[in-house]
């Protein structure tokens, strides 16, 4: 249950494809069945077999840290984005939009049931898939008064309240 309460942290757990799950877990089986049990079943030094182990039981724990270890977390000020042992965060007063998109490419979401964060004057972007996006998109307008809910993604106001206008805002760069 994700709180509301400004004065509180909001926290959302990434959304996970079943796919996605799968094809970690697999690699999680490769890793053990072909990586440590050939090097236990032949000769070798107890060093070579205990480094082998230590670097498939690592790689192991990295894909399943960042598969169950990735979430957002919404502060006062920032939304801090983790993915396993790695830490993104975003002020909430440089977000300038907050777009749905189904984008593939590499980025701290275990869905492709995404959401684009547009932040830093538009130069930076972060996709992220929380679990629950339109309590996300409430929270992020809640903590931050100068974005607004228009439609399924977040704008920023400009001095009249209103969404950016074309000028101000150039949506191309989302994509």
């Amino acid at each position: 249950m994700t709180q509301r309460n400004p004065a509180h942290s909001s926290y959302f757990p990434s959304k996970r494809d079943w796919w996605i799950v799968l094809l970690i877990w697999v690699g999680v089986l490769v890793s053990v069945i072909g990586g440590m049990v050939p090097v236990f079943l032949e000769e070798g030094t107890l060093g070579t077999k205990i480094l082998v182990a230590g670097v498939c039981l690592g790689m192991d724990a990295l894909m399943l840290w960042v598969l169950y270890g990735t979430g957002y977390t919404i502060t006062s000020d920032q939304l801090l984005i983790r993915c396993g042992p790695f830490t993104f965060p975003v002020p909430l007063n440089e977000i300038n939009a907050v777009t749905p998109t189904r984008n593939p490419l590499s980025s701290p979401a275990c869905s492709l049931d995404r959401l684009k964060i547009a932040y830093s004057d538009s130069m930076r972007s972060i996709m992220i898939s929380p679990k629950d996006k339109p309590e996300f998109l409430s929270t992020i307008v809640q903590r931050c008064p100068t974005l607004m809910v228009l439609n399924d993604q977040v704008m920023k106001k400009n001095e009249a309240g209103s969404p950016l206008s074309s000028q101000e805002f150039h949506p191309q760069s989302l994509s």
